[in-house]
């Protein structure tokens, strides 16, 4: 049964890739005027915008971002044509950078043309994050640095690592959107690990062992649009599992290496609590014997979200994923609970070879203060989830709540009260989450 969680959970290289949607995982804190603000008072009119040929463009405000970052984002370059229109779009493609709490674009006679006025305000983007969690006798503790802003250049750099009494693990992450600004991006994971894994069914340990691992995984992308990156590259993946302190069978030793193919489209607009359009991602890892594998492995994971704004304040999400792993069922299970699509259950106590989750959430926001919103939310996860002849079909209603921080780099501070699909009880569960 779940318990308390800070950062969600740490299952297999998926530790912080899911849990650091973006990436995460709930959106980051915007602080623009919430909608809950602009409720509450009408806005001033907007300034007339001056159009035509840009002749230069004026940035001001950004003591760590530097200026070729932005003017990226924009899109738009000295020489090109400026319609009233664009005033609104710059500003979306300068908060999805989610760098700042504001921007304001405005324009000025410039000889023959105009000079594009860009002002934005930073967020802190460097943080340490305390990591805590407790379930069923199991707890965890320790600290990521993240950094999502890595030397001004939109860069993000995570290290850090957690240790208790099932063992600890060390992660690092580096993701580079746009390699010497380029449409080429980049991302390296590496995690080391000595953890013990438990397959439970209604809190009856059925399979267990110690795993040891070293994964590391590379891969070289290429922006083919704004939203959509696709690409490939390269992991090593090293397991040397020891028998559980609980007994059951233990797993050969083994190491596959191999490659991986990647799709990721990113079609969301950054919004206070929540983001709003479509995020999908595909990704598919395969040994090769070639490459010196002793055994085969293929993992495929499908996912997408989608966040439809309701009554102008309200967000409905609808969440779906799809994975499989084909290899050792042991080694290469997925571990699911204690994250959406499979919060009901302990955290890593659900194995999958195959499984399909599903997760349709409503937030309402309740309070809005200078420094942070307060929102309440229902959800219901479904699933269905195999591993070697056991089938688990299960739906788990929750409701929760969370504070967005609004110039914190970090999505949310939450508590969810969730229905254990197999005893039925009403579980607490607090949360932190982020995501890139």
């Amino acid at each position: 049964m779940p318990g308390t969680s800070l950062l969600g959970t740490l299952s297999g290289r998926a530790c912080l890739l899911a849990a650091l949607h973006v990436v995460g995982l709930p959106g980051l804190a915007l602080a623009q005027a919430s909608p809950l603000e602009l409720k509450a008072e009408a806005a001033p009119p907007e300034p007339a915008v001056l159009t035509g040929r840009i002749e230069r463009i004026e940035i001001q405000g950004n003591t760590r971002t530097k200026e070729s970052v932005i003017v990226r984002a924009l899109r738009m370059a000295p020489g090109d044509a400026l319609t009233a229109g664009d005033v609104g779009e710059l500003k979306r493609r300068l908060m999805n950078l989610k760098l700042f709490t504001s921007v304001d674009v405005t324009t000025r006679a410039d000889g023959p043309g105009i000079a594009l006025q860009v002002q934005v305000e930073e967020r802190w983007t460097l943080l340490p994050i305390p990591v805590f969690s407790s379930s069923d006798g199991q707890w965890q503790a320790g600290v990521f640095a993240v950094e999502s802003n890595l030397l001004g250049l939109n860069k993000t750099l995570v290290f850090g690592g957690l240790g208790g009494n099932r063992g600890g693990t060390l992660f690092t992450m580096y993701r580079d959107p746009g390699i010497a600004g380029s449409r080429w991006t980049g991302l390296v994971t590496l995690q080391v690990s000595k953890t013990d894994r438990e397959r439970r069914v209604e809190d009856v340990v059925l399979e267990a062992y110690t795993d040891r691992r070293f994964d590391i995984a590379g891969t070289l992308g290429y922006q083919l649009t704004p939203e959509l990156n696709v690409g490939g590259g390269l992991f090593s993946l090293t397991n040397k599992p020891l028998a559980s302190a609980v007994g059951g069978s233990v797993p050969e030793r083994g190491s596959v290496h191999g490659v991986t193919l990647m799709a990721e489209y990113l079609g969301q607009d950054f919004h206070f609590y929540f983001n709003e359009g479509l995020v999908a991602r595909a990704s598919y890892r395969e040994g090769v014997r070639a490459l010196g594998s002793s055994r085969d492995l293929q993992q495929l994971s499908l996912s997408a979200s989608y966040t439809l704004p309701v009554l102008g304040t309200h967000a409905l999400t609808l969440t779906a994923m799809h994975s499989r792993s084909l290899g050792n069922p042991f080694l290469d299970a997925q571990l699911l609970g204690g994250v959406t699509g499979s919060r009901g259950f302990t955290s890593g106590t659900l194995w999958a070879e195959t499984a399909s989750t599903a997760t349709l959430e409503y937030q309402v926001p309740l309070w809005s203060p200078r420094l942070a919103t307060f929102t309440a939310h229902v959800f219901v996860d479904v699933g269905r989830v195999k591993w070697r002849d056991s089938l688990t079909r299960y739906a788990a209603p929750g409701v929760g709540f969370r504070v967005y921080i609004r110039d914190v780099a970090i999505p949310a501070v939450g508590v969810e009260v969730v229905r254990d699909p197999e005893s039925g009880d009403f579980l607490p569960v607090a949360t932190v989450g982020f995501g890139f």
